[in-house]
């Protein structure tokens, strides 16, 4: 299938989606290449330079120790042995996992990585979405901090497994509670075909289920765009993704042998769901309910001391459960039974909800003190923007049909996880999440963040949940 936007010529690439509604105008995206090549690992000293690096000048390459191979050939070494070999001068910063086994995405990583960095470093990240994220934004808070132009920056994609690489926004971790904070593009993003490939399935299965998140996303946005919460929606995201069923499921058997022509495509489309994100100003179209459950499901396995399940996998359940959630809402609800004095709780009623749902999990009180600052802009917004709610009681026919345009069946998105062979049910997610977390992480994810989806509609509706979760959970 041939993508209607195409990032790989970058030039034609951006003149193109200029054109499409919502873009922001005036904007110009600083990405100066998208590679998605066979063998674009060979091109790498000549890509450096197109970002703007120098050979005379030292470059700071950011990794973590995961072992990477590429072609039976460990791929770390590989590259530095290219960069070596083409003159580079280069200072190796190795991330370090904690006690969980794993590197995340935190100040601490941030912040060691910044130390190791001046004002005139060149950097190139390599590595999947959280080595990506930690790198961009230690060169972004450098930027900041001390006011200079941009670092040079490459990516080198190493699997097709989350959105990171193009985004100029990264998702931190701030007191144990996943934050999007401003962030920055790179200047280069590289994809060899052969790297994706060679990435473990369960990476790459991952990144289809990231992208499934529009299946529910688009309708969140846009009910809390009707809703008078947020007022970024536009079409631009669902535009530039295109048909994201009809393509997973054609290239499906493709990804599964590991085609190099559905690397390619796989890598496109997480480009553009990086750029959508960044070109709509807000995680939003790609980032609702099922989101803000799987930041749940990571806060309680961060406690525990867990190590994180891949994130798009678990992204692709949430979205199972909320796509559910969806299509009960649209059958079930009732605007004359509603009570609208009911449905506008007190600061001091959900401030006092949020503690009782995350004190147990931190008594100190921390991650309920950081929820309860973004909650309670939302909270504010639901109260001011009550006339907004009674409208979509009267239209209710109207707003339940432009839902039901935007969200996808559950099934279809189980259908695409088959097809590419992905978990379906959290019960096969490594590490597995226990039932009642799941549940907890369903009941609890609107209260964690000022984004309003349907499961704040769940609350402020006072809407069985109990019975809710069980409906959902029955048959995922």
């Amino acid at each position: 299938m041939t993508l209607r936007f195409d990032p790989e010529n970058i030039d034609q690439f951006k003149a193109q989606i200029r054109g499409i509604p919502g873009y922001p105008v005036g904007e110009d995206l600083p990405i100066r290449e998208m590679v998605f090549e066979s063998g674009a690992l060979w091109r790498l000293p000549d890509l450096l330079l197109i970002a703007g690096m120098k050979t005379d000048q030292t470059l700071s390459v950011v990794m973590d120790r995961t072992p990477m191979q590429r072609e039976g050939k460990d791929l770390k070494e590989l590259i530095l042995q290219i960069l070596e070999s083409a003159g580079w001068q280069m200072d190796v910063i190795w991330l370090e996992p904690d006690g969980s086994g794993q590197v995340h995405t935190d100040f601490p990583n941030i912040n060691a990585v910044k130390a190791r960095l001046q004002p005139n470093s060149a950097v190139l990240s390599v590595g999947s979405g959280t080595v990506t994220d930690i790198a961009k934004h230690a060169c972004y808070v450098l930027q900041q901090e001390h006011n200079i132009p941009p670092l040079p920056f490459v990516v080198y994609q190493t699997a097709n497994s989350v959105s990171a690489y193009t985004s100029n926004m990264a998702p931190t971790f701030v007191d144990g509670v996943k934050r999007t904070l401003p962030s920055r593009y790179p200047d280069v993003l590289v994809c060899d075909l052969e790297t994706l490939r060679d990435a473990p399935q369960a990476m790459t299965v991952a990144g289809v289920g990231d992208l499934l998140a529009a299946f529910g996303s688009y309708a969140d946005w846009w009910l809390a765009y009707r809703l008078g919460i947020d007022n970024t929606y536009t079409e631009f995201a669902q535009i530039l993704m295109g048909p994201l069923d009809e393509i997973f499921l054609e290239q499906a058997d493709g990804l599964k042998a590991g085609h190099l022509e559905s690397m390619s495509i796989l890598a496109k489309l997480i480009a553009l769901a990086g750029l959508a994100m960044s070109l709509s100003h807000a995680t939003a179209p790609l980032s609702g309910y099922e989101h803000v459950i799987s930041h749940v499901l990571d806060l309680v396995a961060e406690k525990k001391k867990r190590p994180l399940a891949q994130h798009g996998t678990q992204v692709a359940l949430a979205t199972l459960l909320t796509t559910a959630g969806y299509q009960i809402f649209m059958d079930e609800f009732e605007p004359a039974e509603v009570n609208l004095e009911n449905c506008y709780p007190t600061e001091a009623q959900m401030k006092a909800r949020i503690g009782a749902s995350f004190n147990p999990l931190d008594p100190t009180g921390h991650v309920a003190s950081e929820c309860w600052a973004d909650y309670k802009i939302k909270l504010e917004s639901w109260h001011t923007h009550r006339a907004d709610f009674q409208d979509i009681l009267h239209d209710w026919p109207g707003i339940r049909a432009q839902l039901h345009s935007l969200v996808k069946p559950p099934e279809v998105a189980a259908h695409i996880l088959q097809a590419v062979s992905s978990p379906v049910r959290f019960i096969d997610l490594v590490p597995l999440p226990t039932e009642s977390e799941v549940q907890f992480a369903f009941m609890s994810a609107p209260l964690i963040r000022h984004r309003f989806t349907l499961g704040d509609m769940f609350v402020f509706l006072n809407w069985d949940r109990e019975t809710l979760w069980a409906q959902v959970n029955k048959n995922f």
